[in-house]
């Protein structure tokens, strides 16, 4: 496989967003992934690397207001922009063959605007979604003022930012991870109050319409999740009405794929995808000719 590279899409806004790519001569297909609040793509690699392994390419995008992405940090005006911005990722990816296996993959935020990218988008070869500690509510929840202020703000102060309660110690077990992320100039802190309600919103609706999906979901989940509801995700799980399958990994911080059962998550999520790739490639060999 070749190295990483990089580029940008022109996307809503006339804006330029960052992604990174790492393309197989021999591809099985591709998976696109999403980075979580206040993280980016380059945060991904336990993700690029499944991906190597699984001779899939690989693209992941840095989403409006993050990373090496335009945008002021931690806001979006609608919710809808970050659903259009990973069609358009979608789009110009894949060599013109909209046919081919398409696996999306999201983390924390990321896994809110995968899991309602598939019910808003759907493309013929999407082949499953991995939801990896999905937004769909808090672990514990903020300060009855900070919620009343966000409420306000929102409506008449859209833009306005505040810290998003998560200290690194909260999503990391080991202190290599603490210090990476402490380091890493990418990384912010920020969140708007548009975008806290939005993805309220959004949680609500991806919950609320769990029984009309249909693409196969793989939810991870970890065990000591102190930034988003573990439980609230494995009850997502258990609402979707086709096929899905949830797992958790005991004592496992939020950041997943930097956890110490890093190595397990990769293992599942590639004997998930693989499973995908082999029934895909059955149904297509019964095809009468």
């Amino acid at each position: 496989m070749s190295d990483e590279r990089t580029g940008t899409i022109e996307v809503a806004g006339r804006l330029r967003l960052f992604f990174r790519s790492r393309v197989t001569a021999d591809s099985r297909g591709r998976l696109l992934a999403v980075h979580g609040l206040g993280q980016h793509s380059g945060r991904l690699t336990g993700i690029a690397e499944s991906a190597r392994r699984l001779d899939l390419d690989y693209y992941a995008l840095d989403l409006r207001g993050h990373g090496r992405s335009p945008g002021r940090r931690g806001h979006v005006s609608s919710f809808d922009r970050l659903l259009s911005d990973l069609d358009r990722l979608r789009r110009r990816t894949g060599n013109g063959e909209p046919r081919r296996p398409t696996f999306l993959l999201g983390h924390s935020l990321g896994g809110l605007v995968v899991g309602r990218y598939v019910q808003e988008f759907g493309f013929p070869g999407l082949a499953g979604a991995a939801l990896v500690a999905p937004f769909v509510d808090v672990a514990r929840t903020p300060p009855t003022w900070k919620l009343r202020l966000g409420a306000v703000a929102d409506r008449w102060i859209p833009a306005l930012t505040l810290y998003n309660e998560l200290p690194p110690e909260m999503l990391y077990r080991t202190a290599v991870e603490v210090d990476g992320h402490v380091s890493d100039p990418l990384v912010h802190h920020r969140i708007s109050a548009r975008m806290w309600g939005e993805m309220q919103r959004q949680a609500t609706i991806l919950v609320d319409r769990a029984r009309q999906s249909r693409v196969p979901v793989l939810i991870q989940v970890a065990g000591e999740d102190r930034a988003v509801s573990s439980r609230a995700a494995l009850d997502l799980a258990d609402a979707f009405e086709g096929e899905s399958q949830a797992i958790e990994y005991e004592g496992a911080y939020h950041d997943l794929y930097r956890d110490p059962l890093a190595g397990d998550a990769a293992r599942d999520l590639e004997e998930w995808i693989e499973g995908r790739l082999d029934r895909m490639g059955s149904a297509e060999g019964n095809v009468a000719v």
